[in-house]
Protein backbone atom coordinates (compact mmCIF):
# COMPACT_ATOMS: atom_id res chain seq x y z
CA UNK A 1 0.00 0.00 0.00
CA UNK A 2 2.70 2.42 0.51
CA UNK A 3 4.12 2.10 -2.40
CA UNK A 4 1.09 3.06 -4.42
CA UNK A 5 0.55 6.42 -1.88
CA UNK A 6 4.14 7.26 -3.02
CA UNK A 7 3.21 6.85 -6.87
CA UNK A 8 0.33 8.93 -6.35
CA UNK A 9 1.48 11.51 -4.44
CA UNK A 10 4.18 11.91 -7.62
CA UNK A 11 1.31 12.32 -9.86
CA UNK A 12 -0.16 15.04 -7.52
CA UNK A 13 3.23 16.68 -7.04
CA UNK A 14 3.35 16.96 -10.86
CA UNK A 15 0.77 19.47 -11.21
CA UNK A 16 3.15 22.42 -10.28
CA UNK A 17 5.77 21.85 -13.13
CA UNK A 18 2.84 22.43 -15.71
CA UNK A 19 1.46 25.14 -17.46
CA UNK A 20 -1.79 26.78 -17.44
CA UNK A 21 -4.55 26.21 -19.85
CA UNK A 22 -3.19 23.81 -22.57
CA UNK A 23 -4.71 20.57 -22.37
CA UNK A 24 -7.56 19.98 -25.05
CA UNK A 25 -8.58 16.28 -24.50
CA UNK A 26 -7.21 12.37 -25.16
CA UNK A 27 -7.22 8.69 -24.29
CA UNK A 28 -5.45 6.23 -22.36
CA UNK A 29 -5.64 2.56 -23.70
CA UNK A 30 -3.82 -0.54 -23.08
CA UNK A 31 -3.52 -4.39 -24.80
CA UNK A 32 -1.69 -7.98 -23.98
CA UNK A 33 0.62 -8.27 -26.78
CA UNK A 34 -0.32 -11.68 -26.76
CA UNK A 35 -3.82 -12.17 -25.28
CA UNK A 36 -3.33 -16.18 -24.27
CA UNK A 37 -0.97 -17.19 -21.45
CA UNK A 38 2.48 -18.86 -21.29
CA UNK A 39 3.90 -18.20 -18.38
CA UNK A 40 3.48 -15.79 -14.67
CA UNK A 41 3.67 -12.25 -16.99
CA UNK A 42 2.70 -10.99 -20.45
CA UNK A 43 3.75 -8.13 -22.40
CA UNK A 44 1.55 -5.14 -22.37
CA UNK A 45 1.60 -2.01 -24.57
CA UNK A 46 -0.17 0.89 -22.76
CA UNK A 47 -1.11 4.17 -25.74
CA UNK A 48 -1.14 7.67 -24.80
CA UNK A 49 -2.51 10.07 -26.96
CA UNK A 50 -3.34 13.54 -26.36
CA UNK A 51 -3.93 16.77 -27.67
CA UNK A 52 -2.56 20.49 -26.80
CA UNK A 53 -3.01 23.67 -27.25
CA UNK A 54 -0.21 24.25 -30.33
CA UNK A 55 0.58 28.01 -29.08
CA UNK A 56 1.56 26.73 -25.66
CA UNK A 57 2.57 23.50 -24.18
CA UNK A 58 1.95 21.62 -27.29
CA UNK A 59 4.43 23.18 -29.89
CA UNK A 60 4.89 21.18 -33.04
CA UNK A 61 6.14 21.90 -36.61
CA UNK A 62 7.46 19.61 -39.56
CA UNK A 63 10.82 19.21 -38.43
CA UNK A 64 9.37 17.71 -35.14
CA UNK A 65 7.25 15.55 -36.99
CA UNK A 66 10.17 13.88 -39.35
CA UNK A 67 13.03 13.95 -36.75
CA UNK A 68 10.06 12.33 -33.72
CA UNK A 69 12.04 14.86 -31.55
CA UNK A 70 11.65 17.16 -29.67
CA UNK A 71 8.83 15.69 -27.68
CA UNK A 72 5.86 17.50 -26.07
CA UNK A 73 4.01 18.58 -24.97
CA UNK A 74 6.79 21.27 -22.92
CA UNK A 75 5.90 20.03 -19.58
CA UNK A 76 6.43 17.13 -17.30
CA UNK A 77 3.90 14.00 -16.47
CA UNK A 78 3.49 10.68 -15.95
CA UNK A 79 0.83 7.91 -16.42
CA UNK A 80 1.33 6.55 -12.59
CA UNK A 81 -0.41 3.65 -11.03
CA UNK A 82 -3.10 5.24 -8.14
CA UNK A 83 -4.88 2.31 -7.16
CA UNK A 84 -4.69 -1.79 -6.96
CA UNK A 85 -7.27 -3.97 -5.32
CA UNK A 86 -4.24 -6.00 -4.04
CA UNK A 87 -2.20 -3.09 -3.04
CA UNK A 88 0.52 -4.57 -5.46
CA UNK A 89 0.69 -3.14 -9.56
CA UNK A 90 2.00 -6.48 -11.16
CA UNK A 91 5.34 -5.00 -11.51
CA UNK A 92 4.08 -1.59 -13.68
CA UNK A 93 6.66 1.71 -13.55
CA UNK A 94 5.32 4.67 -13.76
CA UNK A 95 6.14 5.97 -17.28
CA UNK A 96 6.20 9.48 -19.27
CA UNK A 97 3.58 11.24 -21.26
CA UNK A 98 6.04 12.94 -23.58
CA UNK A 99 4.74 11.85 -26.81
CA UNK A 100 6.08 12.26 -30.41
CA UNK A 101 4.11 14.69 -32.61
CA UNK A 102 2.10 13.21 -34.89
CA UNK A 103 0.36 16.73 -36.52
CA UNK A 104 -0.04 20.17 -35.84
CA UNK A 105 -2.36 23.44 -37.34
CA UNK A 106 -2.02 26.65 -37.22
CA UNK A 107 -5.04 27.44 -38.08
CA UNK A 108 -7.05 25.48 -35.26
CA UNK A 109 -4.19 26.36 -32.58
CA UNK A 110 -3.96 23.16 -31.76
CA UNK A 111 -0.96 19.70 -31.76
CA UNK A 112 -1.55 15.92 -31.40
CA UNK A 113 0.40 13.20 -30.45
CA UNK A 114 0.31 9.57 -29.51
CA UNK A 115 3.02 7.16 -27.75
CA UNK A 116 3.02 3.41 -26.96
CA UNK A 117 5.41 1.92 -24.39
CA UNK A 118 5.52 -2.14 -23.56
CA UNK A 119 6.06 -3.71 -19.98
CA UNK A 120 5.86 -7.07 -18.09
CA UNK A 121 3.56 -7.44 -15.88
CA UNK A 122 2.16 -10.15 -13.80
CA UNK A 123 -0.42 -12.52 -14.95
CA UNK A 124 -3.80 -11.42 -12.41
CA UNK A 125 -2.86 -7.89 -11.59
CA UNK A 126 -6.02 -5.67 -11.12
CA UNK A 127 -4.57 -1.72 -10.98
CA UNK A 128 -5.27 1.32 -12.13
CA UNK A 129 -3.37 4.21 -14.30
CA UNK A 130 -3.68 8.15 -14.48
CA UNK A 131 -2.40 10.91 -16.05
CA UNK A 132 -3.72 13.66 -13.32
CA UNK A 133 -2.33 17.36 -13.82
CA UNK A 134 -3.63 20.21 -15.32
CA UNK A 135 -5.27 22.81 -16.97
CA UNK A 136 -7.83 22.45 -18.81
CA UNK A 137 -8.22 25.33 -21.50
CA UNK A 138 -11.04 27.35 -19.60
CA UNK A 139 -14.02 25.61 -19.61
CA UNK A 140 -17.96 26.08 -18.15
CA UNK A 141 -18.72 22.89 -15.78
CA UNK A 142 -21.45 21.21 -14.09
CA UNK A 143 -23.22 22.99 -11.20
CA UNK A 144 -24.21 20.68 -8.39
CA UNK A 145 -27.13 23.21 -7.56
CA UNK A 146 -28.22 24.09 -10.84
CA UNK A 147 -28.94 23.48 -14.04
CA UNK A 148 -26.96 25.68 -15.81
CA UNK A 149 -23.05 26.42 -16.12
CA UNK A 150 -20.14 27.49 -14.05
CA UNK A 151 -16.80 28.53 -15.15
CA UNK A 152 -13.68 26.81 -14.15
CA UNK A 153 -10.98 28.75 -15.83
CA UNK A 154 -7.97 26.19 -14.82
CA UNK A 155 -9.85 22.94 -13.88
CA UNK A 156 -7.75 20.27 -13.14
CA UNK A 157 -7.75 16.93 -15.40
CA UNK A 158 -7.51 13.08 -14.51
CA UNK A 159 -7.41 10.84 -17.40
CA UNK A 160 -6.98 7.05 -16.83
CA UNK A 161 -7.78 3.68 -17.31
CA UNK A 162 -8.15 -0.03 -15.07
CA UNK A 163 -6.53 -3.13 -16.29
CA UNK A 164 -7.64 -6.46 -15.31
CA UNK A 165 -5.33 -9.18 -16.49
CA UNK A 166 -7.17 -12.09 -15.29
CA UNK A 167 -8.51 -14.73 -17.80
CA UNK A 168 -12.02 -13.72 -19.07
CA UNK A 169 -14.90 -16.42 -19.95
CA UNK A 170 -13.72 -17.03 -23.21
CA UNK A 171 -10.63 -18.17 -22.00
CA UNK A 172 -8.13 -14.88 -23.40
CA UNK A 173 -7.26 -11.68 -21.88
CA UNK A 174 -9.47 -8.97 -22.54
CA UNK A 175 -8.60 -6.57 -25.07
CA UNK A 176 -9.92 -2.98 -24.26
CA UNK A 177 -12.08 -0.81 -26.66
CA UNK A 178 -10.21 1.91 -28.83
CA UNK A 179 -12.15 5.17 -29.00
CA UNK A 180 -10.82 8.84 -30.38
CA UNK A 181 -12.12 12.07 -31.09
CA UNK A 182 -10.79 15.25 -32.41
CA UNK A 183 -11.09 18.43 -29.83
CA UNK A 184 -12.65 20.49 -29.93
CA UNK A 185 -15.69 19.84 -31.75
CA UNK A 186 -17.22 23.31 -32.69
CA UNK A 187 -21.01 23.09 -32.19
CA UNK A 188 -23.29 26.21 -33.71
CA UNK A 189 -24.93 28.67 -31.01
CA UNK A 190 -28.72 27.90 -30.58
CA UNK A 191 -28.50 24.21 -32.09
CA UNK A 192 -28.91 20.83 -30.88
CA UNK A 193 -26.36 18.29 -32.23
CA UNK A 194 -25.84 14.71 -32.25
CA UNK A 195 -22.29 13.50 -31.70
CA UNK A 196 -21.45 9.68 -32.26
CA UNK A 197 -18.97 8.52 -30.23
CA UNK A 198 -16.25 6.34 -32.63
CA UNK A 199 -15.55 3.02 -30.59
CA UNK A 200 -14.01 -0.79 -31.70
CA UNK A 201 -13.35 -3.41 -29.88
CA UNK A 202 -11.02 -6.02 -30.90
CA UNK A 203 -12.78 -9.63 -29.14
CA UNK A 204 -16.34 -8.08 -30.40
CA UNK A 205 -17.59 -7.01 -27.23
CA UNK A 206 -20.96 -5.24 -26.08
CA UNK A 207 -19.86 -1.60 -25.85
CA UNK A 208 -21.36 0.99 -23.56
CA UNK A 209 -20.00 4.53 -22.76
CA UNK A 210 -20.98 6.45 -19.52
CA UNK A 211 -20.30 9.76 -17.88
CA UNK A 212 -16.67 9.93 -16.16
CA UNK A 213 -17.09 9.97 -12.27
CA UNK A 214 -14.97 9.39 -9.02
CA UNK A 215 -14.68 6.02 -7.97
CA UNK A 216 -13.21 4.54 -5.23
CA UNK A 217 -10.77 2.79 -7.54
CA UNK A 218 -9.83 5.80 -10.04
CA UNK A 219 -10.03 9.48 -9.92
CA UNK A 220 -11.74 9.42 -13.58
CA UNK A 221 -12.26 13.29 -14.15
CA UNK A 222 -11.13 15.40 -11.56
CA UNK A 223 -12.18 19.10 -12.15
CA UNK A 224 -15.01 18.51 -15.04
CA UNK A 225 -16.80 15.44 -13.90
CA UNK A 226 -20.79 15.88 -13.82
CA UNK A 227 -22.73 16.34 -16.94
CA UNK A 228 -22.18 19.02 -18.98
CA UNK A 229 -24.69 21.28 -19.62
CA UNK A 230 -26.96 21.27 -22.33
CA UNK A 231 -25.79 17.40 -22.61
CA UNK A 232 -27.69 13.96 -22.62
CA UNK A 233 -25.82 10.87 -23.58
CA UNK A 234 -27.63 7.71 -24.80
CA UNK A 235 -25.23 4.76 -23.54
CA UNK A 236 -25.85 1.85 -25.65
CA UNK A 237 -25.07 3.77 -28.70
CA UNK A 238 -22.40 6.08 -27.40
CA UNK A 239 -24.28 9.13 -28.99
CA UNK A 240 -23.75 12.58 -27.21
CA UNK A 241 -27.12 15.32 -27.81
CA UNK A 242 -25.76 18.96 -27.30
CA UNK A 243 -27.83 21.57 -26.67
CA UNK A 244 -26.39 25.33 -27.06
CA UNK A 245 -29.51 27.19 -26.67
CA UNK A 246 -28.56 30.14 -24.73
CA UNK A 247 -24.92 29.62 -24.63
CA UNK A 248 -22.36 32.05 -25.49
CA UNK A 249 -19.96 31.94 -28.80
CA UNK A 250 -16.44 31.42 -27.66
CA UNK A 251 -17.12 28.62 -24.40
CA UNK A 252 -16.31 25.60 -24.17
CA UNK A 253 -17.88 22.26 -22.23
CA UNK A 254 -15.34 19.76 -20.86
CA UNK A 255 -16.99 15.75 -21.98
CA UNK A 256 -15.47 12.96 -19.74
CA UNK A 257 -16.63 9.93 -21.07
CA UNK A 258 -15.69 6.71 -20.39
CA UNK A 259 -15.80 3.45 -23.05
CA UNK A 260 -16.59 0.16 -21.79
CA UNK A 261 -16.42 -3.12 -23.02
CA UNK A 262 -19.60 -5.85 -21.75
CA UNK A 263 -19.45 -9.84 -22.09
CA UNK A 264 -23.58 -9.89 -23.27
CA UNK A 265 -25.74 -7.12 -23.88
CA UNK A 266 -27.00 -7.89 -19.68
CA UNK A 267 -23.93 -8.34 -18.31
CA UNK A 268 -23.68 -5.52 -15.66
CA UNK A 269 -19.48 -5.37 -14.58
CA UNK A 270 -17.25 -4.43 -17.35
CA UNK A 271 -14.58 -6.00 -18.74
CA UNK A 272 -12.40 -2.75 -18.67
CA UNK A 273 -13.18 1.01 -18.77
CA UNK A 274 -11.26 3.34 -21.38
CA UNK A 275 -11.57 7.28 -21.10
CA UNK A 276 -12.44 10.09 -24.18
CA UNK A 277 -11.99 13.08 -23.48
CA UNK A 278 -12.53 16.24 -25.43
CA UNK A 279 -14.15 20.11 -25.57
CA UNK A 280 -17.12 21.19 -27.45
CA UNK A 281 -16.87 24.99 -28.24
CA UNK A 282 -19.71 27.26 -28.78
CA UNK A 283 -19.18 29.11 -32.61
CA UNK A 284 -21.59 31.51 -34.46
CA UNK A 285 -24.20 29.81 -36.75
CA UNK A 286 -23.06 29.56 -40.42
CA UNK A 287 -24.81 31.42 -43.45
CA UNK A 288 -22.99 29.32 -45.86
CA UNK A 289 -25.20 26.38 -46.21
CA UNK A 290 -22.89 24.78 -49.26
CA UNK A 291 -21.26 21.64 -47.86
CA UNK A 292 -17.71 20.52 -49.10
CA UNK A 293 -17.14 16.56 -49.34
CA UNK A 294 -13.70 14.96 -48.14
CA UNK A 295 -13.36 11.59 -50.43
CA UNK A 296 -10.49 8.77 -49.89
CA UNK A 297 -8.82 6.14 -51.51
CA UNK A 298 -8.26 4.46 -48.24
CA UNK A 299 -11.25 1.79 -47.33
CA UNK A 300 -12.25 0.98 -44.32
CA UNK A 301 -10.61 -2.00 -42.24
CA UNK A 302 -7.85 -1.86 -44.62
CA UNK A 303 -5.28 -4.91 -44.64
CA UNK A 304 -2.26 -3.52 -44.18
CA UNK A 305 1.50 -5.04 -43.91
CA UNK A 306 4.53 -4.21 -41.74
CA UNK A 307 7.00 -2.90 -43.11
CA UNK A 308 5.74 -2.42 -46.49
CA UNK A 309 5.13 1.16 -47.89
CA UNK A 310 1.40 2.29 -47.73
CA UNK A 311 -0.19 5.50 -49.58
CA UNK A 312 -3.61 6.82 -49.70
CA UNK A 313 -4.74 10.18 -50.89
CA UNK A 314 -7.67 12.49 -49.57
CA UNK A 315 -9.36 14.50 -51.96
CA UNK A 316 -11.42 17.67 -50.92
CA UNK A 317 -14.46 18.91 -52.46
CA UNK A 318 -14.91 22.92 -52.84
CA UNK A 319 -18.13 23.78 -50.28
CA UNK A 320 -18.71 27.30 -50.91
CA UNK A 321 -17.73 29.42 -53.65
CA UNK A 322 -14.35 31.22 -54.02
CA UNK A 323 -12.76 28.81 -51.52
CA UNK A 324 -9.35 26.83 -51.88
CA UNK A 325 -8.32 24.18 -48.93
CA UNK A 326 -5.73 25.95 -46.66
CA UNK A 327 -5.10 23.59 -44.09
CA UNK A 328 -5.96 19.88 -43.34
CA UNK A 329 -4.93 18.74 -39.54
CA UNK A 330 -5.09 14.85 -39.14
CA UNK A 331 -4.79 12.95 -35.89
CA UNK A 332 -3.19 9.61 -37.82
CA UNK A 333 -1.12 7.03 -36.64
CA UNK A 334 2.51 7.20 -35.84
CA UNK A 335 4.63 7.64 -38.64
CA UNK A 336 2.16 8.47 -41.13
CA UNK A 337 4.14 11.37 -43.20
CA UNK A 338 1.50 13.94 -45.35
CA UNK A 339 2.26 15.71 -48.82
CA UNK A 340 1.98 19.76 -49.40
CA UNK A 341 -2.30 20.22 -50.60
CA UNK A 342 -2.41 20.43 -54.80
CA UNK A 343 -5.18 21.34 -56.65
CA UNK A 344 -6.33 18.12 -57.99
CA UNK A 345 -7.24 17.63 -61.79
CA UNK A 346 -10.85 18.46 -61.40
CA UNK A 347 -12.24 21.34 -60.96
CA UNK A 348 -12.65 23.03 -57.37
CA UNK A 349 -10.79 19.93 -55.50
CA UNK A 350 -7.82 19.42 -53.68
CA UNK A 351 -5.62 16.27 -53.00
CA UNK A 352 -2.92 15.38 -50.18
CA UNK A 353 -1.18 12.00 -50.28
CA UNK A 354 -0.27 9.92 -47.10
CA UNK A 355 2.69 7.80 -46.40
CA UNK A 356 3.00 4.67 -43.77
CA UNK A 357 5.51 2.41 -42.87
CA UNK A 358 3.57 0.43 -40.13
CA UNK A 359 6.07 -1.38 -37.45
CA UNK A 360 5.75 -4.25 -35.77
CA UNK A 361 4.22 -2.51 -32.69
CA UNK A 362 1.46 -1.26 -34.28
CA UNK A 363 -0.26 -3.88 -35.74
CA UNK A 364 -4.08 -4.38 -34.44
CA UNK A 365 -6.50 -1.07 -34.59
CA UNK A 366 -5.43 2.10 -35.59
CA UNK A 367 -7.14 5.39 -36.63
CA UNK A 368 -6.98 7.79 -38.78
CA UNK A 369 -8.42 11.22 -38.78
CA UNK A 370 -8.68 14.61 -40.91
CA UNK A 371 -9.79 17.63 -40.98
CA UNK A 372 -9.95 20.02 -43.76
CA UNK A 373 -9.77 24.26 -43.67
CA UNK A 374 -10.83 26.49 -46.62
CA UNK A 375 -10.05 30.04 -47.11
CA UNK A 376 -12.36 32.58 -49.34
CA UNK A 377 -10.96 35.36 -51.09
CA UNK A 378 -12.63 38.30 -52.61
CA UNK A 379 -12.35 41.55 -54.05
CA UNK A 380 -14.93 45.05 -54.14
CA UNK A 381 -14.83 48.34 -55.17
CA UNK A 382 -16.65 51.31 -53.92
CA UNK A 383 -16.53 55.41 -54.19
CA UNK A 384 -18.98 55.75 -51.14
CA UNK A 385 -19.54 54.59 -47.80
CA UNK A 386 -19.87 50.63 -47.85
CA UNK A 387 -20.90 48.04 -45.26
CA UNK A 388 -20.21 45.00 -46.30
CA UNK A 389 -21.18 41.50 -45.08
CA UNK A 390 -18.89 38.50 -45.54
CA UNK A 391 -20.24 35.21 -44.39
CA UNK A 392 -18.81 31.65 -45.14
CA UNK A 393 -17.99 28.76 -42.92
CA UNK A 394 -19.37 24.99 -42.93
CA UNK A 395 -18.10 21.76 -41.81
CA UNK A 396 -19.31 18.69 -43.25
CA UNK A 397 -18.19 14.77 -41.97
CA UNK A 398 -18.34 12.09 -43.61
CA UNK A 399 -17.65 8.42 -42.92
CA UNK A 400 -17.37 5.33 -44.56
CA UNK A 401 -17.35 1.66 -43.55
CA UNK A 402 -16.30 -0.72 -45.35
CA UNK A 403 -15.92 -4.69 -45.06
CA UNK A 404 -13.58 -6.19 -47.59
CA UNK A 405 -12.48 -10.04 -47.99
CA UNK A 406 -10.47 -11.14 -50.80
CA UNK A 407 -9.94 -14.77 -50.85
CA UNK A 408 -7.37 -16.38 -53.73
CA UNK A 409 -7.09 -20.00 -54.52
CA UNK A 410 -4.13 -21.40 -56.85
CA UNK A 411 -3.82 -24.97 -58.44
CA UNK A 412 -1.65 -26.40 -60.53
CA UNK A 413 -1.50 -30.38 -61.85
CA UNK A 414 0.38 -31.89 -64.08
CA UNK A 415 -0.21 -35.37 -65.36
CA UNK A 416 2.37 -37.40 -67.58
CA UNK A 417 0.90 -40.97 -69.01
CA UNK A 418 2.38 -43.14 -71.43
CA UNK A 419 1.37 -46.57 -73.08
CA UNK A 420 3.39 -48.67 -75.14
CA UNK A 421 2.33 -51.56 -76.98
CA UNK A 422 3.10 -54.19 -79.72
CA UNK A 423 2.06 -56.63 -81.61
CA UNK A 424 2.51 -59.68 -78.85
CA UNK A 425 1.87 -59.47 -75.67
CA UNK A 426 3.72 -56.93 -73.47
CA UNK A 427 3.37 -55.63 -70.08
CA UNK A 428 4.10 -51.69 -69.26
CA UNK A 429 4.30 -50.24 -66.11
CA UNK A 430 3.03 -46.44 -65.98
CA UNK A 431 3.91 -44.13 -63.40
CA UNK A 432 2.25 -40.88 -62.32
CA UNK A 433 3.47 -38.48 -59.47
CA UNK A 434 1.24 -35.51 -59.19
CA UNK A 435 1.77 -32.74 -55.72
CA UNK A 436 -0.74 -30.14 -55.62
CA UNK A 437 0.40 -27.65 -53.27
CA UNK A 438 -2.75 -25.18 -51.95
CA UNK A 439 -2.43 -22.23 -50.12
CA UNK A 440 -5.11 -19.84 -48.84
CA UNK A 441 -5.71 -16.77 -47.26
CA UNK A 442 -8.56 -15.27 -45.41
CA UNK A 443 -8.89 -11.97 -44.16
CA UNK A 444 -11.75 -11.36 -41.59
CA UNK A 445 -12.56 -7.55 -41.00
CA UNK A 446 -14.93 -6.66 -38.10
CA UNK A 447 -15.84 -2.95 -38.83
CA UNK A 448 -18.28 -0.56 -37.17
CA UNK A 449 -18.98 3.08 -38.66
CA UNK A 450 -18.64 6.29 -36.11
CA UNK A 451 -19.09 9.64 -37.02
CA UNK A 452 -18.30 13.18 -35.32
CA UNK A 453 -19.41 16.54 -36.16
CA UNK A 454 -17.54 19.39 -35.85
CA UNK A 455 -18.35 23.23 -36.39
CA UNK A 456 -16.91 26.46 -37.13
CA UNK A 457 -15.44 30.03 -35.26
CA UNK A 458 -14.58 33.11 -36.43
CA UNK A 459 -12.04 35.56 -35.52
CA UNK A 460 -11.65 38.77 -37.31
CA UNK A 461 -8.89 41.29 -37.61
CA UNK A 462 -9.30 44.90 -39.66
CA UNK A 463 -6.55 46.78 -40.49
CA UNK A 464 -7.48 50.07 -42.49
CA UNK A 465 -4.93 53.37 -43.96
CA UNK A 466 -6.14 56.32 -45.15
CA UNK A 467 -6.90 54.86 -48.82
CA UNK A 468 -7.21 51.27 -48.70
CA UNK A 469 -9.14 48.95 -46.00
CA UNK A 470 -8.32 45.83 -46.24
CA UNK A 471 -10.44 43.09 -44.01
CA UNK A 472 -8.98 39.31 -43.21
CA UNK A 473 -10.95 37.27 -41.06
CA UNK A 474 -10.07 33.92 -40.01
CA UNK A 475 -12.67 31.16 -38.67
CA UNK A 476 -12.08 27.57 -38.26
CA UNK A 477 -14.53 25.12 -38.02
CA UNK A 478 -14.29 21.37 -36.62
CA UNK A 479 -16.25 18.31 -37.34
CA UNK A 480 -14.64 15.27 -36.61
CA UNK A 481 -15.13 11.33 -37.49
CA UNK A 482 -13.04 8.98 -35.90
CA UNK A 483 -12.92 5.31 -36.57
CA UNK A 484 -10.21 2.00 -35.38
CA UNK A 485 -9.17 -0.97 -36.52
CA UNK A 486 -9.24 -4.54 -36.05
CA UNK A 487 -7.10 -7.47 -37.45
CA UNK A 488 -7.45 -10.91 -37.86
CA UNK A 489 -5.05 -12.56 -40.32
CA UNK A 490 -5.23 -16.44 -40.50
CA UNK A 491 -2.58 -18.31 -43.00
CA UNK A 492 -3.16 -21.98 -44.00
CA UNK A 493 -1.14 -24.27 -46.21
CA UNK A 494 -1.31 -27.90 -47.13
CA UNK A 495 0.95 -30.16 -49.15
CA UNK A 496 -0.44 -33.56 -50.09
CA UNK A 497 -0.71 -36.71 -52.85
CA UNK A 498 1.79 -38.47 -54.33
CA UNK A 499 -0.26 -41.10 -56.73
CA UNK A 500 1.92 -44.04 -58.15
CA UNK A 501 -0.36 -46.30 -60.76
CA UNK A 502 0.65 -49.54 -62.09
CA UNK A 503 -0.89 -50.77 -65.64
CA UNK A 504 -0.57 -54.10 -67.16
CA UNK A 505 -2.19 -53.59 -70.88
CA UNK A 506 -1.78 -56.58 -73.43
CA UNK A 507 -3.14 -55.51 -77.04
CA UNK A 508 -2.08 -54.68 -80.54
CA UNK A 509 -0.06 -51.95 -82.48
CA UNK A 510 -0.07 -48.71 -81.24
CA UNK A 511 2.72 -46.62 -79.93
CA UNK A 512 1.01 -43.69 -77.97
CA UNK A 513 2.73 -41.18 -75.08
CA UNK A 514 0.60 -38.27 -73.82
CA UNK A 515 1.54 -35.22 -71.43
CA UNK A 516 -1.13 -33.15 -70.10
CA UNK A 517 -0.18 -29.84 -68.21
CA UNK A 518 -3.09 -28.17 -66.39
CA UNK A 519 -2.48 -24.82 -64.35
CA UNK A 520 -6.28 -23.10 -62.90
CA UNK A 521 -5.83 -19.84 -60.62
CA UNK A 522 -9.18 -18.97 -59.13
CA UNK A 523 -9.45 -15.21 -57.26
CA UNK A 524 -12.27 -13.95 -55.52
CA UNK A 525 -13.01 -11.26 -53.83
CA UNK A 526 -16.18 -9.57 -52.11
CA UNK A 527 -16.54 -6.35 -51.05
CA UNK A 528 -19.68 -5.31 -49.02
CA UNK A 529 -19.00 -1.58 -48.46
CA UNK A 530 -21.70 0.65 -45.78
CA UNK A 531 -21.51 4.72 -46.08
CA UNK A 532 -22.45 6.77 -43.66
CA UNK A 533 -23.25 11.36 -43.91
CA UNK A 534 -23.18 13.55 -41.22
CA UNK A 535 -23.36 16.76 -42.24
CA UNK A 536 -22.57 19.95 -39.75
CA UNK A 537 -22.92 23.51 -40.70
CA UNK A 538 -21.49 26.61 -38.79
CA UNK A 539 -21.19 30.05 -39.57
CA UNK A 540 -18.92 33.09 -39.13
CA UNK A 541 -20.26 36.48 -40.18
CA UNK A 542 -17.95 39.41 -40.43
CA UNK A 543 -19.04 43.20 -41.08
CA UNK A 544 -16.89 45.65 -42.25
CA UNK A 545 -17.58 49.46 -42.52
CA UNK A 546 -15.23 51.60 -44.70
CA UNK A 547 -15.63 54.94 -46.19
CA UNK A 548 -13.31 55.51 -48.87
CA UNK A 549 -13.18 57.35 -52.49
CA UNK A 550 -10.81 54.66 -53.81
CA UNK A 551 -11.22 51.39 -54.73
CA UNK A 552 -11.33 49.00 -51.62
CA UNK A 553 -9.91 45.24 -51.56
CA UNK A 554 -11.36 43.38 -49.35
CA UNK A 555 -10.22 39.82 -47.92
CA UNK A 556 -11.58 37.37 -46.21
CA UNK A 557 -9.76 33.89 -45.08
CA UNK A 558 -12.90 31.92 -43.91
CA UNK A 559 -12.04 28.08 -42.43
CA UNK A 560 -14.48 25.46 -43.21
CA UNK A 561 -13.66 21.90 -41.61
CA UNK A 562 -13.90 19.00 -43.35
CA UNK A 563 -13.75 15.69 -41.47
CA UNK A 564 -13.01 12.09 -42.75
CA UNK A 565 -11.84 8.76 -40.99
CA UNK A 566 -11.24 5.62 -41.60
CA UNK A 567 -10.12 1.94 -40.22
CA UNK A 568 -6.81 0.72 -40.52
CA UNK A 569 -6.11 -3.21 -40.08
CA UNK A 570 -2.29 -3.96 -39.79
CA UNK A 571 -1.01 -7.17 -40.60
Amino acid sequence: MILIIITYILALLDIFFVESSHFSGGTVTWKPIANTITGSTVSVMFTQSYQWRLSTAGYCNQTYIVNRSPLIPSMSGILACVSSHTGFCGGYSSMSIFEYCTDYSTFLDSSSGQISTVQTITIGSQFCVAFQSGSWIPVQVACVSSTGSCYNGGASWSIGTCLDLNIRYDGVINTPPVATVVSPINVPVNSVVNIDIPVIDANNDVIRCRWAQLTTSLDECAGVCGVAAGSTLNSNDCKLTFNSTGKTVGDYYAIALMVEDYWTSSSYLPFSSIPLQFLIKIVSKPSCFTKPKINSSLQECTAITVGVTFTFTLTIMQGCANTTIGDIYRIPPLNMYKSEISPADSINAWIMNETWIPTVDQVGSQVYCAIATDRTTTTSTSATKTTSTSTTATTATTTTATTATTTTATTATTTTATTATTTTATTTTTTTATTTTTTTTETTTTTETTTTSTSTTATTETTTTSTTTTTETTTTSTSTTTTTMTTTITTTTTTTTTTITTTTTTTTTTTTTTTTTTTTTTTTTTTITTTTTTTTTTTTTTTTTTTTTTTTTTTTTTTTTVTGSRYIIIA
